[in-house]
């Protein structure tokens, strides 16, 4: 399996993706304080909710606010 998540970073609020097999895995939304928060925030709760591995990601896309950071 090998999944592609997509994080778009805002000033609080992060939405996250994940797409395995061209089928969308159980979006989701993370609200934090500053834009680092978030992102690491989404990431973290999105793979431990949907029980992935770091080894099944094959690639991780930014985009918002805080994705050149």
């Amino acid at each position: 399996m090998s999944i592609v998540i997509g994080i778009d970073v805002g000033g609080s609020t992060t939405k996250i993706i994940g797409i395995d097999n061209n089928t969308i895995k159980n979006p989701m939304t993370v609200t934090a304080t500053d834009p680092i928060t978030s992102l690491f925030g989404a990431f973290g709760k999105y793979i431990y909710d949907n029980g992935i591995s770091l080894e099944e990601i094959e690639k991780v896309m930014l985009t918002g606010v805080g994705s050149a950071m």
